[in-house]
């Protein structure tokens, strides 16, 4: 059992415990307005205990229907998930309590709780407990307070969505310890206006007291820690809510992976990288960064003289980094540009990226970097000065080869990796072999995108590890689902779909024999392209309405005469998404990143010869 300094408050027969101890009890919502003679019996009552961080609490023998008592430190509640994973369904800080239901029921209890880091408790044990409410009923009235608030956010599906607070930045490589990266990432927190405190080795006499202080008087506290196996280090990581690994892109990474406290895993997650760039721009991986299972789960790039990155970093952890999703709709797809280029103007950064199809294009070049105009040139060179739907076949697996469709990623993205690209990114695609969707979040950028536009029955479908992957449209045109998982901050999508006008003038036509129909030059028919390309995008409108709900900024441009295989509209279509951008923004607002708050909140930006917006905080 981890349980460290199991005691009790008695010496001899006499009671003694710190008079601040008595003085916290006191402000707990089980024990208000209860009297100092409840308060002493409480602590008769009870024994005090440290649980380390990243430790589970045995729940067995006297603990089995035992009330415990949050002085500091923080707990996490897990339960068992369908697929036998833990799901962290809510936090319990100092000051709460843990251990009601089983104490009044006597049914065993479902869920496990973690300490989030080191916590001290106080246990009462059922007969102590009973011995307390008969002397002082009021401390059953205030827990069936308690039961009924936790009872009414249940029924109102309230969730707990306590943010991440500590964070561990750990070094995997020798002469990180003094890397600066929490004290910039502490001013730029600072300059949205949070209170933020960075600790090092000189605060490990830190009492778990002081420490749970220090905390409660800042939004974000940073761990510093000094060397993969130091004791200071361990503290860190038993404090931290979120685990960030240092390493320089020049050097080999460990295999081995990090000494996580037991259960750290469960509540934190896997650690994230944070990967150190000398010369300003990524310049690769470094070895053994394909090794990563266990070690970490995802990565940031933070380049030497580009302050963005520890501000873009800073977002991530504040709950305010923006993502961007771009549906499928081919020439219609255009109108991300026109979105873009409104977004870009009023002052809104893009942090991490998703798509499919076109979209998926589009948005790799934003993670990539491109400039608006960078972007417009490579996207007109590659769809509208050439036709990549030329190369046609003999349409056994498809209508066309798909040569020239490879041929143009590679030529525009060559051979960067998506764990390359300096701005985290994803693109979707089906898998027609298990019939779900597929996430790219590695290997190679153009052939990622080829899987994501490869329309079934126009182009050949891509293989990976003998499954066949296709548009990502056939089953999730706006993958808003698969950014929202991250829940780092709001989501803007731009959905081109729409109602497209593909209807058939002639109700049998598809009876019509295939003179007929070259005679009337498919007047009001639609083509088996145009046929295919719908197919490949329409996706499920069940599941397309309920990702549309998921973004907080939806983009819809009406794009009224503009058609899936319209690629000489390219500039149209660049205004049409560009105005309605504009309306929406000058209506409705952007996300508001620049400032740390506690709920979502929107600028109002004020455009003025294309310069960037000046807004101000409206909450959302």
């Amino acid at each position: 059992m981890n349980m460290a300094f199991l005691s009790s408050f008695f010496t001899g027969r006499d009671l003694i415990y710190p008079e601040s101890l008595r003085e916290r009890l006191s402000e707990f919502p089980l024990l208000a307005d209860v009297g100092e003679a409840a308060l002493k019996r409480l602590l008769s009552e009870a024994n005090w205990f440290s649980l380390p961080g990243g430790m589970l609490l045995d729940r067995q023998g006297e603990n089995q229907d035992a009330l415990f008592l949050v002085i500091t430190g923080c707990l996490g509640v897990f339960y068992a998930g369908g697929d036998g994973s833990k799901r962290l369904v809510a936090h319990v800080p100092a000051g709460e309590t843990v251990g009601e239901m089983s104490l009044i029921s006597g049914e065993p209890h479902s869920a496990q709780i973690v300490a989030l880091r080191d916590t001290e408790l106080l246990r009462v044990s059922r007969d102590g407990f009973e011995t307390l409410i008969a002397r002082h009923p009021r401390v059953m009235l205030n827990l069936m307070r308690i039961l009924v608030r936790r009872l009414s956010d249940t029924t109102r599906h309230a969730v707990d969505d306590s943010r991440p607070k500590t964070f561990a930045l750990i070094p995997l490589q020798d002469g990180l310890a003094d890397e600066p990266i929490a004290d910039r990432l502490a001013a730029a927190l600072r300059e949205m206006g949070s209170r933020v405190a960075v600790l090092d080795s000189r605060q490990a006499d830190l009492s778990t007291e002081a420490l749970n202080n220090l905390e409660a008087a800042h939004d974000f506290v940073f761990y510093r820690g000094d060397s993969p196996d130091s004791a200071w280090t361990h503290l860190c990581l038993r404090q931290a809510d979120r685990v960030f690994l240092l390493a320089r892109a020049e050097r080999p990474l460990p295999l081995k992976p990090l000494d996580l406290p037991a259960f750290k895993e469960r509540s934190a997650g896997l650690p994230q990288l944070l990967l150190l760039h000398p010369e300003g721009r990524a310049q690769g991986l470094p070895e053994h960064f394909a090794l990563r299972s266990g070690v970490f789960e995802s990565h940031h790039h933070i380049r030497n003289g580009r302050p963005e990155d520890i501000r873009r970093l800073a977002r991530f952890i504040a709950g305010r980094a923006v993502g961007l999703v771009l549906a499928g709709g081919g020439a219609r797809g255009f109108a991300h540009i026109g979105v873009a280029k409104a977004l870009v103007e009023a002052g809104v950064p893009f942090d991490h990226f998703g798509g499919t199809s076109i979209g998926a294009i589009i948005a790799a070049g934003l993670a990539l970097e491109w400039s608006i105009d960078e972007l417009i040139a490579r996207m007109r060179e590659a769809f509208v000065e050439t036709n990549p739907l030329s190369d046609f076949t003999l349409p056994l697996i498809a209508l066309v080869r798909g040569k020239k469709v490879s041929e143009l990623l590679r030529e525009h993205f060559g051979q960067v990796r998506i764990e390359e690209m300096p701005k985290p990114f994803f693109c979707v695609s089906s898998d027609l072999t298990i019939g779900r969707i597929h996430v790219h979040r590695e290997g190679l950028l153009w052939r990622a995108l080829r899987a994501s536009v490869s329309l079934p029955g126009i182009l050949p479908p891509v293989t990976h590890h003998g499954h066949l992957l296709v548009d990502g449209g056939v089953m999730n045109n706006l993958p808003v689902d698969i950014i929202a998982q991250q829940a780092q901050g709001p989501i803007i999508a731009s959905d081109v779909t729409g109602e497209l006008d593909l209807r058939a003038s002639d109700d049998r036509y598809g009876e019509r024999p295939i003179w007929w129909l070259i005679w009337q030059r498919m007047r009001g028919t639609p083509s088996i392209v145009s046929i295919l390309m719908r197919s490949g995008t329409v996706g499920s409108e069940a599941q397309r309405r309920l990702v549309r709900e998921r973004a907080d900024f939806l983009f819809e441009p009406p794009l009224e005469d503009v058609g899936l295989r319209d690629w000489k509209k390219f500039d149209r279509a660049i205004a049409e998404g560009y105005a309605h951008a504009m309306t929406r923004i000058e209506k409705h607002g952007v996300p508001l990143t620049d400032i740390w708050t506690e709920g979502p909140a929107v600028a109002i930006p004020h455009f003025g010869s294309g310069a960037a917006a000046q807004g101000l905080p409206v909450a959302g």
